[in-house]
């Protein structure tokens, strides 16, 4: 009898368990790509469509929301001395800055 209420007992903490109301994390993401010469750069990010990614100059900025994920940015530049900056903020605090020439990435940014 023990065992059978302690089954039952189990049974309903994870029934209760599974209908928590668990929150989905929503994070706000902005990011700005600054580059120091008008050379065309081109951009892989999480809110480009496509495999050609997007092309500007001088400076860039998006802002999105996503949950819980890991993402990257990849910034690409023919001309060897141009400055590339890429910065990411999430959820208002910068989570990730990085500088370089020609071919620049922030890496894998874990929003988990």
């Amino acid at each position: 009898m023990k065992q059978l209420l302690f089954i039952m007992a189990f049974v309903s903490a994870m029934a209760l368990g599974g209908c928590s109301d668990k929150k989905e994390v929503v994070n706000d993401v902005r990011f700005t790509i600054e580059a120091n010469t008008d050379q065309p750069v081109r951009i892989y990010s999480p809110t480009d469509k496509g495999e050609t990614g997007t092309v500007i100059r001088k400076s860039y900025e998006s802002l999105f929301k996503t949950g819980p994920t890991v993402f990257g940015i990849e910034a690409r530049c023919d001309d060897e001395t141009t400055l590339i900056t890429i910065r990411v903020w999430v959820n208002g605090k910068l989570k990730r800055e990085v500088s370089g020439n020609k071919y620049l990435t922030t890496g894998e940014i874990r929003l988990l």
